[in-house]
């Protein structure tokens, strides 16, 4: 019955009701949890434990059974930002010691993880899963990050500016701007070279080629004067918006 409904609709109908779905799900989002940004959409099959921790800017969209655990929930203090215009893939997980911060633009693949705390493990004769975890991990992701699907980021990680991460690469080490990093453990392959605006293998990137590196604060400023509000495919985040 679904089916044949779906077959008589016109398409711009569907795609009318489609969309007013969505904004009011948006909007009922925001009235119950004012940490998410304006227009910013939360797969309602996302799990936070410790919203009064988190902060998500405008524009940005955390997909379908993504889990946001703040393991020090005491105070409200906040342990976990993600800027404006990101996109948060399907089944993402954040373990929040300290904080993590996610810059602007970020677009991250499925199945991706955020590690800044462990489980303590000072004694193997008491269960781990009482043991309780640690605090202090930081983990900094830039603006303009692209993270491929299955990445695995440690405690005590910065990834500078517009660097990608290949699939099911594990950041153990801080990347500087505009890096292309793959393996495991992590090493850089490419870095862009601002003189000749093209991407080179690590080996040819110039000894001085930092110097000529934008600060992050003039990169995102950039950034926003072209690109201040991103429309993100929203569709893509979770089941419960259909097929195309």
């Amino acid at each position: 019955m679904k089916q044949f409904i779906r077959s008589k609709v016109p398409p711009a109908i569907i795609e009318k009701l489609r969309k007013a779905k969505n904004k009011f799900r948006i909007l009922f989002q925001r009235q119950q949890h004012p940490n998410i940004g304006e227009e910013s959409y939360v797969d309602p099959s996302v799990q936070v434990l410790g919203w009064k921790n988190i902060k998500i800017g405008h524009h940005s969209c955390i997909g379908q059974d993504t889990w946001i655990n703040i393991n020090h929930r005491e105070t409200e203090k906040i342990g976990l930002i993600i800027g404006n215009n990101c996109f948060i893939g399907r089944r993402n997980f954040f373990s929040s010691g300290d904080y993590i911060k996610i810059g602007d633009y970020c677009l991250t693949g499925v199945d991706c993880h955020f590690l800044g705390s462990d489980h303590i493990y000072t004694s193997p004769f008491l269960p781990y899963i009482i043991a309780g975890t640690t605090n202090g991990g930081i983990i900094n992701v830039g603006v303009n990050c692209w993270l491929g699907a299955s990445v695995t980021i440690l405690k005590g990680v910065s990834i500078g500016y517009g660097s990608i991460i290949g699939s099911a690469t594990v950041v153990t080490k801080s990347i500087p701007p505009l890096s292309i990093v793959v393996g495991n453990p992590c090493r850089i392959i490419k870095r862009f070279d601002l003189q000749l605006q093209s991407w080179v293998n690590v080996e040819r990137y110039p000894e001085d080629g930092d110097k000529y590196l934008l600060a992050e604060t003039e990169y995102l400023e950039n950034l926003r004067k072209s690109y201040p509000v991103i429309q993100m495919p929203v569709i893509a985040s979770s089941k419960l918006l259909g097929d195309l």
